[in-house]
C-alpha cells in the first residue's frame, strides 16, 4: 500500500509480473534491493506494482537528473506525506525513524540522477538505516548505489537486466492480455529480437494490438511505426553519459560493431544499453538495429513444446519427439515439474530406482539421459540438443529458457488472474482466466499411472483450475450469462474430491 499518491500512473493492461514481485518479497529481509538494467526494463512499473500490494507498506519517489540533496530530502518528505520536509541528514533519520510505526520500505527510483553529495548521502542512509525500513533502489547503473558493495557485504540484494528481461511466459502472457494472437514460434522470435528488453516487447506487442495484427513480425512492424521514438528515447537517455560513453553509445545505433571488451564492460555498469548474456557482453540488438537492417540472422531458438496437462507430448517446431522407453517420459516430466526444471542424479536415481544397486542405478540413469538426448535429437539434431535437454556434474537439467509447458502457462495465468482478482481489477483477471483456462487442457499426466513423485501437483492444479472455473462462473452470472455460468460452474464440481458416501468403499 503506498503511503502516498503523488506516485505516477502506471500505463493500461500493464503485466505483473509474479517471478520478480516473488524476487522482491524472498530479499525483503535486506536493508536494500537494487534493482539495476538499462533505461526501458520496467524498473518503475515493478516498484509502482509492489508497492501497490496491500501487504506492502511503502512510499516512491524518482529522483531527477544531478538531483541535489535538496531534492532528495523533499521527495522523501512528499512520499511519507511528512509536514516538514527534512533539511539535514539527522533530521532525514529522524523523519524515517519516526514514520515506522509499522515496517515500510521506501523506493527511490533513478537512483543513478543522484548527484555527487546526494549519492554519496544515499551510500550513509544504507549503513545508518533505521530499524524498521528497508529501502529499494531503481537504477540504470551500479556505481552511484554501490550496488556491488552492499551485495557483496550481505548488506543488499541485486537484480540485475537479465532478471529483469522479459521470459517466454511473460511475453505470451502479456500477447493474450492485449489480444495478440501468436504461436510458440513467434514469442521465441520476438525474445531473440528484443532480448526481453520491457520496452521492445511491450511497444511490439501494442503496435500488433492497434494493427489488429498478430504477433507474427511484430518487432520489424513496431521498428517501422516508432523507431524514430525509440531512438529519441535512446539518444535522450545517453545525454547523462560522459563524451567517451556517448559516442560508443552513437556508434552502437550506427551499427557500427564495438568489440572492445573493456568499454563493453563499462557501459554495462552504467547501463548503457548492453547486456551481459552469460556468454559475454554485447550490445541490444534493438540498439544496434534502430536505423538499419541488421547485417547478421539472429538464430532464433524453436521453442521444445510439453503438454503435460491431459495427453502427454512434446514437440519441437512441429517434429514430435518420439521416445524410446516410458521410464525416459517419466523422467522429462519429474524434470518439468521440479522448481527450475533441475534436479541431482541422486535424487533421480532415488526416486525411479529406489531398490536397486547404487551402481545399477547409476548406470539406469546414464542410460536413460542418453535416450532422452536421442530422442531430442530426432527432432532437432545432436548439435542443438543440449538447447533443452543436460546431464552436467550432478545434475540433469531442462533448460526452461527453450522449454515451454502448458504447466507454466496455466500457472503463470491462475497467478496473474488471482492478483487481479485480489485487488479489484475484473477485467483484467478475467481476461487471464480465460487464458489459464484454454491452457488446461486435463488433468495432469492424466495418461500417466498415479505416482507419488506427482500427486501433489495433481491436486494442487485441479484446485487452482477449480478456482478459475468458479471465477468465471461469478463473472458469467454477474453479466447474465446464465449457461456459460452453469457450465464453468458443472467443470468446477467435477474437478472437486468426492465427498465419501456411506457404505461406499474408498477408491483403490
Amino acid at each position: 500500500m503506498l503511503l502516498s499518491r503523488t506516485s505516477p500512473r502506471l500505463a493500461p493492461k500493464t503485466l505483473r509480473r509474479p517471478r520478480l514481485d516473488r524476487w522482491l518479497r524472498t530479499h525483503a529481509g535486506h536493508a536494500v534491493r537494487s534493482l539495476v538494467a538499462p533505461a526501458g526494463a520496467g524498473k518503475s512499473t515493478l516498484l509502482l506494482q509492489h508497492l501497490d500490494e496491500d501487504d506492502v507498506r511503502g512510499a516512491y519517489l524518482a529522483l531527477p537528473r544531478e538531483a541535489g540533496t535538496g531534492e532528495l530530502l523533499r521527495g522523501v518528505a512528499d512520499a511519507l506525506s511528512l509536514g516538514k520536509a527534512p533539511t539535514t541528514y539527522l533530521e532525514l533519520l529522524v523523519a524515517l525513524r519516526q514514520a515506522a510505526t509499522t515496517p515500510y520500505v521506501l523506493a527511490i527510483d533513478d537512483a543513478d540522477n543522484a548527484g555527487t553529495e546526494t549519492a554519496a548521502l544515499l551510500i550513509r542512509l544504507v549503513e545508518n538505516l533505521p530499524a524498521g525500513v528497508t529501502l529499494i533502489f531503481g537504477s540504470r547503473a551500479r556505481e552511484p548505489i554501490a550496488a556491488s558493495r552492499w551485495m557483496a557485504s550481505g548488506t543488499g540484494a541485486l537484480c540485475d537486466a537479465r532478471r529483469m528481461a522479459f521470459d517466454y511466459n511473460e511475453i505470451a502472457m502479456l500477447a493474450d492480455t492485449w489480444g495478440v494472437a501468436h504461436t510458440h514460434a513467434d514469442v521465441a522470435r520476438l525474445l531473440e529480437e528484443s532480448d526481453g528488453w520491457a520496452i521492445v516487447v511491450s511497444g511490439a506487442i501494442r503496435s500488433a494490438a492497434e494493427d489488429q495484427r498478430s504477433l507474427r513480425d511484430a518487432y520489424e512492424r513496431w521498428r517501422a511505426a516508432y523507431g524514430e521514438i525509440f531512438l529519441d528515447f535512446v539518444t535522450d537517455d545517453a545525454e547523462r553519459a560522459d563524451d567517451r560513453d556517448r559516442a560508443l553509445v552513437r556508434s552502437m545505433i550506427n551499427g557500427v560493431s564495438v568489440t572492445d571488451g573493456d568499454a563493453l564492460r563499462r557501459l554495462e555498469a552504467r547501463g548503457l544499453f548492453v547486456v551481459n548474456d552469460g556468454v559475454g557482453v554485447r550490445p541490444l540488438r534493438a540498439i544496434q538495429q534502430s536505423r538499419a537492417v541488421p547485417t547478421t540472422t539472429v538464430e532464433t531458438s524453436i521453442p521444445m513444446v510439453v503438454r503435460l496437462l491431459g495427453r502427454f507430448a512434446v514437440t519441437v517446431g512441429g517434429r514430435n519427439v518420439e521416445w524410446v522407453r516410458r521410464r525416459d517420459q517419466q523422467i522429462v516430466k519429474y524434470l518439468l515439474l521440479r522448481n527450475g526444471a533441475t534436479a541431482a542424479r541422486d535424487e533421480l536415481t532415488a526416486v525411479f530406482w529406489p531398490n536397486a544397486n547404487r551402481d545399477l542405478a547409476t548406470q539406469s540413469l546414464r542410460t536413460a539421459c542418453s535416450n532422452i538426448r536421442k530422442a531430442i535429437a530426432g527432432a532437432v539434431g545432436y548439435a542443438r540438443v543440449d538447447r533443452y535437454f543436460r546431464a552436467i556434474d550432478k545434475n540433469v537439467v531442462m533448460d526452461l529458457s527453450n522449454v515451454v509447458t502448458d504447466v507454466g502457462l496455466f500457472t503463470a495465468h491462475a497467478t496473474a488472474g488471482d492478483a487481479a482478482y485480489t485487488r479489484g481489477d475484473r477485467t483484467e483477471a478475467l481476461a487471464h482466466y480465460r487464458a489459464a483456462e484454454k491452457a488446461y487442457a486435463g488433468r495432469l499426466l492424466e495418461e500417466e499411472t498415479p505416482q507419488p513423485w506427482f500427486a501433489a501437483h495433481h491436486e494442487a492444479l485441479a484446485q487452482r483450475m477449480t478456482t478459475v472455473l468458479e471465477r468465471l462462473a461469478e463473472a458469467s452470472y454477474a453479466e447474465g450469462d446464465h449457461r456459460h455460468a452453469a457450465e464453468y460452474a458443472y467443470r468446477a464440481n467435477l474437478l472437486l474430491p468426492r465427498p465419501a458416501r456411506a457404505n461406499e468403499p474408498p477408491p483403490a
